[in-house]
């Protein structure tokens, strides 16, 4: 029976069936029982040393209850989400042929002519679980294309498998072209692994298109695509491991644990920035704690396969050699399989009896490479505890599987490691060559060592290097060598090298850089070969500079970095674990707490160096105070190996950040792996709706992390696998908002394809959206060609003629599905970019939507904005601030092309002035309009009374509270561009703006003088419609401004990570507009008093009727 996908549950509208069951109650609620009956038992178990504040029995109560209701609601979740994945599949199921072909990547370059004619030959063909589909001895004239199921290719009854190990299946979207298929392998076969249907049509019917399907074999799915790279092929191992981790999360059981607590867990500690000694720490640590063991240990193969060292132990037998044979490592090492057994089935095995004393039972999996054993987890029981079960086995060797990536970094017989904190040489450098396009004839180099954007050393510099020769790229020889003032064991982990090529007048010509530790912790020595580009800023910019030997690249330098008769490598086996430096309780005074809560206001707060020895120096002290993690770690010296193991230590005795503030840790200013990796682990507490609303950031987050695999990676890749409708949908259109930007492109490329690869069913209904995307796309551009008069018509044509999926979603909602175009309310906007206004029938609502696709626009930072105005609405409401903000949905979903929601019964301020004087002749309705906006005060009331939708009383209240939200969210965000039609006010009161071109204080001029004058928009009319409600309209901004403020660091914190997305107007000076916005420099009384004075002034300024009447008069 196929397994239902998981998916989360959306904020649309549920279907009965779903309704239905969830009203199923009964053994959900039993379920919650079985769950509670330990957290109760340890609630009144009394014990032998009771803390000094126990809890009341009314706590007890809430702490229950609350702990019932989040199970509850995480049991609901889960039957929700099984609920839409069954939905998913069975649209397809009840879909067309044509509907699947059309978005199949190798068949996106037939035209729809051609589509309908290779549709016209498929059929459909069911397959039993078991059933083989087909091999050498079936027909091969036909191609297969999945439609649901599971094919798998097996050789001679077993399992088929690609050079690396990794099982062939095939999944929906897949084709198989069977020709191709067995002319690698005669003996190849396709079978069903579970219930499968598959349309079938003749391969002469598709290669009659020869000349428009792609030159890679069509078989060739996403699943096939291998990388040469570490790090990336690194990254696609460990998501395949982790989706069949996830499958078993799902499916499941344990007696003992919750499978789901125990694979988290493991996701969550165990990430690349791990070297193989702290990997090993971590994951001991989780088996003790989990699994409730007496005992682990890690025993580790030697190079020559002779010997198990006990890498790690818990209790007293570190360090033991035994040989290959012995004990229960032996048994493993020989079957290369997993081992359980209880302490009486041990007596066969050879083993000294002393490692197994007072054990109930004992289970041990092998870490495998290249088919070999190379290590053995082994867990010991406490006596009288249950025997370990063969689902905490099977476990055990999920999780054993996550540790042989690490084990590549142990030496082996051909190999010999050492470690950097061993060699106390200087570091030195040699440039050889540097190959450059420049008019100069004389160039210099200079070079930095920095951690993230802070320099390690002070710069050195070449002499002046002379052109050999006149041809172009130029070539420039260097003779010198380059001494750092630092030792190589003085350098972090994430230490980079960045080499400017300058003219004599020091103007940089080109740069490149280079982290001085690979992806596996090696320190790179040798001679490197590193491309030069016109600049560099952002540390995925650096990995691409690294370039083989054998490259082609015009422009580039050669440098010898230091040389090591061993592979060197940044190890924390030196590391002590014991507790940090003890150190003498001291207090704060006014002055260091004055200078804290600065720092927690404002993140971009500059560290001087009295501020840098106070935070070390008081660090015991500090430790209970979340928000003072940040600049403690900013204060650190990573050029002190003691330091850094210092702040390793304070990193995991520190009192977490909450989710909010371990945000701000992935910014560039904090380029530690250890201490970004411990910022995603912080950030796994954040339900999946919040999740998405700061999606955004951490996507460009990803642009400064050092590698491809990294923990923040991972944790998207896992979030948006189990939450595929709320997260995963929403992560896919922002990595594809920015696949044509080069420098990101293939990091990008990397999550955006592991995660189609592994997301089932909802891989096509992707596939269907893109193809929707390029439909529209090829529709805007034939718009644009055609001439002014005729351009509805050529949209209506062009979508009465597009080939359409059956059911299809846009980018601006995840859980809406869309049957087909309205084409005769569809027409061209008047915009310069000629946007497309389309009408849309939903595949369950009534009615009909709407929404805007542009094409030619960035709308990045209207998404930005947009964004931001929803974190602000959550915040308020997070403390019972309900201001009817409405933030309407904008997505960029690619190169300048997007989709922007229409909001509904709503009007712009300047149509409902040109409106109220719709009866007048029209050469004198412009005028009376303009007269309206700088006069009129009745016109927002009357329009709202005319189209009232609710009790009066509440739609004003609507009114007074958004139009307070809008006030204070423009001028903390400094939007500008406010004139009457970027203004609209909806039939319920809802007031909002549209349009964010312009923000953070760029606002626009004319003749020199700035067109906005006022703070916010806030005009006599829209007092007049506030009625006796004005006061509510200032306590409320006020209550709003005073929110903002105390989140300013969080909001402060979001514009940084946003800025590597390089928005025109977003950069270092424009985040200072909301540092100033904020005050933060004044009281909260002193705020309160500046803010009202904001409001008479906005009240009291002339310039904004202006402005809307200029705008009337001109449009």
């Amino acid at each position: 029976m196929e397994a239902a996908p998981v998916v989360p549950l959306g904020g649309d509208a549920l279907p009965a069936s779903i309704m239905s069951l969830l009203r199923a109650e009964k053994a959900l609620v039993q379920e919650i029982k079985d769950e509670l009956r330990s957290i109760e038992l340890v609630l009144d178990q009394p014990k032998e040393a009771p803390p000094t504040r126990r809890l009341s029995p009314s706590s007890k109560q809430r702490w229950r209850a609350t702990v019932r209701q989040i199970i509850f609601m995480e049991k609901a979740k889960e039957k929700v989400q099984r609920a839409y994945g069954a939905e998913s599949v069975e649209r397809l199921q009840t879909s067309s042929s044509m509907s699947l072909l059309c978005c199949l990547p190798q068949l996106s370059r037939l035209d729809p002519d051609e589509l309908a004619e290779l549709n016209a030959t498929a059929r459909l063909q069911t397959f039993a679980p078991r059933a083989v589909v087909f091999s050498s001895t079936s027909a091969i004239d036909v191609v297969f294309v999945v439609r649901t199921g599971v094919l798998e290719a097996r050789i001679a009854n077993r399992v088929a498998s690609d050079l690396l190990g990794d099982r062939l299946q095939y999944v929906s979207g897949d084709m198989l072209d069977p020709y191709e298929m067995l002319a690698s392998s005669s003996e190849l076969s396709i079978v069903a692994v579970i219930a499968a249907d598959c349309y079938v049509f003749p391969r002469t019917a598709l290669f009659k298109f020869e000349a428009h399907l792609p030159t890679t074999p069509l078989s060739a799915n996403i699943q096939n695509i291998r990388y040469t790279d570490m790090e990336s092929e690194s990254f696609r191992r460990w998501a395949q491991e982790t989706a069949g981790c996830l499958l078993y999360e799902a499916f499941g059981t344990s007696s003992r644990m919750s499978p789901q607590a125990f694979i988290r867990e493991i996701l969550l500690s165990i990430s690349p920035e791990l070297d193989v000694d702290h990997c090993i720490r971590c994951m001991a640590q989780i088996f003790l704690r989990l699994f409730a063991a007496k005992a682990v240990r890690f025993y580790l193969a030697n190079p020559t396969c002779t010997q198990f060292l006990t890498k790690y132990a818990s209790d007293d037998f570190q360090e033991l050699q035994t040989p290959i044979n012995f004990g229960v490592p032996g048994v493993v090492h020989a079957s290369a399989m997993s081992f359980h057994a209880r302490r009486a089935e041990l007596d066969g095995v050879a083993l000294d009896p002393l490692m197994y004393a007072d054990t109930s039972s004992v289970m041990a999996a092998p870490v495998v490479n290249a088919q070999q054993v190379v290590g053995v987890w082994e867990v010991l029981n406490a006596p009288g505890s249950a025997p370990y079960s063969v689902h905490e086995v099977e476990l055990l060797e999920l999780a054993a599987q996550f540790t042989q990536p690490y084990l590549l970094q142990v030496g082996t017989k051909a190999r010999h490691l050492g470690s950097v904190s061993q060699v106390a040489m200087d570091l030195v450098v040699k440039p050889r060559l540097v190959r450059v396009v420049t008019n100069a004839s004389k160039v210099l180099l200079r070079c930095g060592l920095f951690h993230g954007d802070t320099p390690l050393t002070p710069s050195v510099t070449t002499a002046l290097l002379k052109c050999v020769g006149d041809a172009s790229p130029k070539e420039f020889h260097c003779l010198e060598s380059l001494v750092f003032p630092c030792t190589v064991q003085s350098l972090p982990r994430a230490a980079h090298l960045k080499i400017s090529v300058c003219n004599p007048a020091r103007r940089v010509l080109a740069e490149t850089a280079v982290y001085l530790f690979s992806f596996d912790h090696f320190f790179r020595s040798g001679t490197l070969h590193l491309a030069l580009r016109p600049s560099l800023t952002l540390p995925v910019e650096f990995n691409a500079c690294l370039l083989e030997d054998t490259h082609r690249t015009e422009q580039f330098v050669i440098l010898d970095a230091p040389a090591s008769t061993v592979q060197l490598t940044y190890r924390s086996a030196e590391m002590s674990w014991t507790s940090p430096t003890k150190m003498l309780p001291m207090a704060l005074d006014a002055k260091q707490r004055r200078r804290l809560a600065a720092f927690e206001a404002n993140p971009r707060e500059a560290l001087t160096p009295e501020d840098r020895d106070f935070f070390w120096s008081y660090r015991s002290v500090l430790h209970t105070t979340p928000a003072a993690l940040m600049p403690f770690l900013l204060a650190v010296n990573w050029a002190n190996r003691a330091q850094a193991t210092e702040a390793y230590k304070y990193l995991y005795l520190w009192t977490p950040p909450t989710a909010l503030q371990a945000l701000q840790l992935l910014s560039g200013k904090f380029a530690d792996p250890f201490v970004r990796a411990y910022a995603v682990r912080c950030l796994d507490s954040l339900p999946d709706y919040r999740l998405r609303l700061y999606l955004l950031q951490l996507v460009q987050a990803l642009k400064c992390e050092p590698h491809h695999d990294s923990a923040l990676m991972r944790f998207l890749f896992v979030r948006a696998l189990k939450s595929p409708s709320e997260v995963g949908y929403a992560l896919f259109w922002l990595l594809q908002a920015e696949r044509h930007v080069p420098f990101v492109r293939e990091r990008f490329e990397l999550l955006r394809t592991q995660y189609l690869c592994h997301s089932g069913v909802f891989r096509v209904e992707l596939y269907q959206s893109m193809y929707v995307m390029r439909v529209l796309e090829s529709i805007a551009r034939q718009v644009k060609a055609a001439a002014p008069v005729a351009r509805n018509d050529t949209l209506r044509t062009a979508l009465e003629r597009a080939i359409l999926p059956d059911c299809f979603q846009l980018p601006l909602h995840p859980n809406v599905f869309y049957a087909a175009f309205v084409p005769a309310k569809c027409r061209v906007m008047d915009s310069a970019k000629k946007p497309l206004l389309l009408q849309l029938v939903p595949l369950k609502h009534q009615g009909l939507a709407t929404a805007i696709f542009k094409c030619g626009d960035d709308l990045r930072q209207d998404q930005l904005t947009l964004q931001l105005l929803r974190v602000m609405d959550d915040l308020w409401k997070a403390e019972e601030l309900d201001l009817h903000l409405s933030a309407y949905a904008c997505v960029s979903s690619g190169d300048s092309i997007g989709f922007i929601q229409v909001v509904p019964d709503a009007a712009t301020l300047a149509t409902i002035c040109r409106d109220r004087h719709a009866a007048k002749a029209k050469r004198w309705r412009k005028l009376a309009a303009v007269k309206t906006a700088l006069f009129g005060k009745q016109v927002f009331a009357q329009w709202l009374h005319a189209h009232e939708a609710a009790v009066q009383d509440d739609i004003v209240r609507t009114f007074v509270l958004s139009t307070a939200a809008y006030c204070v969210a423009t001028y903390v965000l400094g939007v500008g561009d406010r004139h009457n039609d970027n203004l609209m006010l909806s039939a319920t009161g809802q007031f909002l703006h549209i349009d964010f071109g312009h923000f953070l204080g760029h606002f626009k001029s004319f003749l020199g003088c700035p067109r906005e004058r006022a703070p916010f928009v806030l005009t006599p009319a829209m007092v007049h419609a506030m009625g006796d409600h004005f006061p509510l309209f200032q306590t409320t901004c006020v209550k709003a401004f005073q929110v903002l403020r105390a989140h300013s660091s969080f909001l402060i914190s979001l514009l940084e990570l946003a800025m590597s997305a390089r928005l025109p107007e977003l950069h270092d000076r424009s985040i200072a507009w909301l540092e100033r916005a904020l005050l933060l420099g004044l009281s909260d009384g002193e705020a309160q008093v500046r803010l009202e004075a904001l409001i008479q002034e906005a009240l009291a300024t002339v310039a904004t009727r202006i402005n809307h009447a200029t705008h009337l008069l001109a449009h």
